[in-house]
């Protein structure tokens, strides 16, 4: 190759590489509200397909007192991995912390308008607003199942176009299950909600994560007709997962199984 023909070459890949290098990177800290600096998220478009890709929304856990969004990169890639290669596109949420001007409910509804700040994005970033699951660990798994069971927070009357959405997914995840139970989930839970998995690998020792909150979430979807699995691990006596399988690979079916047409 001539010195002429390999710096057109070159030239040519420098044009056309950037294009391939961007089309899977993330959204790094888009603010989903202004209310606070920890209303920011990041966005993973899916890696494959041309039609609006379903959407795994993702909350970390820390006692709603610590944590932060980049746990699911960091810690728990093989999750953001497995939901990507199946065509999802991934968000993973910060929220405020507890404080005197911040309870309970203050941040679930901080999470809420998280999730209506993605479906506005449905367009934009080629997205199926009605394919929505919520996944989260600890704190991460109740704010979850508060949007899965909690009354819709969508305004069609407010001037602010995100507040139209839903803030209900489709699915929700719950991993290691903590307490707070009560007050997040089964007060709220109806038959026809979203349907729900659960997996907790924690011991009866664990007095953040006892395995006996799992099972009440689990009796109250039976009870009440939700569709529901749980799954545990050696720590405990929830039903282990079945020989061969994972537990992660088990969620992603159920996820797939139970998402909107």
């Amino acid at each position: 190759m001539s010195k002429s023909s390999l710096s057109i070459f070159l030239l040519s890949l420098a044009l056309v590489a950037p294009s391939f290098a961007k089309a899977g990177d993330p959204k790094r800290d888009v603010k989903y509200d202004t209310k606070h600096e920890r209303n920011v998220l990041d966005f993973w478009p899916a890696l494959k397909g041309d039609k609006p890709a379903p959407v795994f929304v993702w909350f970390h856990g820390g006692g709603f007192r610590s944590g932060d969004k980049n746990q699911l990169e960091k810690h728990r890639k093989a999750t953001m991995d497995s939901y990507r290669k199946a065509g999802f596109a991934v968000v993973c949420c910060n929220y405020p912390f507890l404080g005197k001007d911040m309870d309970y409910l203050e941040i679930a509804m901080h999470c809420a308008r998280s999730v209506q700040f993605i479906r506005s994005k449905s367009k934009e970033w080629n997205l199926d607003p009605k394919r929505l699951c919520c996944s989260g660990v600890s704190a991460g798994a109740l704010i979850s199942e508060f949007l899965g069971y909690h009354d819709d927070f969508a305004d069609p009357k407010a001037k602010d176009i995100v507040a139209h959405q839903s803030s209900r997914p489709a699915v929700v995840m719950s991993v290691m299950q903590p307490i707070g139970t009560q007050e997040f989930a089964l007060r709220y839970m109806d038959k026809g909600e979203a349907p729900l998995f659960i997996y907790s690998n924690a011991s009866p020792k664990d007095r953040i994560h006892p395995p006996s909150e799992a099972i009440l979430l689990r009796d109250k979807a039976k009870e009440v007709g939700i569709p529901c699995v749980a799954y545990g691990g050696e720590r405990n006596t929830i039903p282990k997962v079945p020989q061969g399988k994972n537990w992660l690979e088990l969620q992603l079916q159920f996820c797939l199984k139970h998402m909107p047409e």
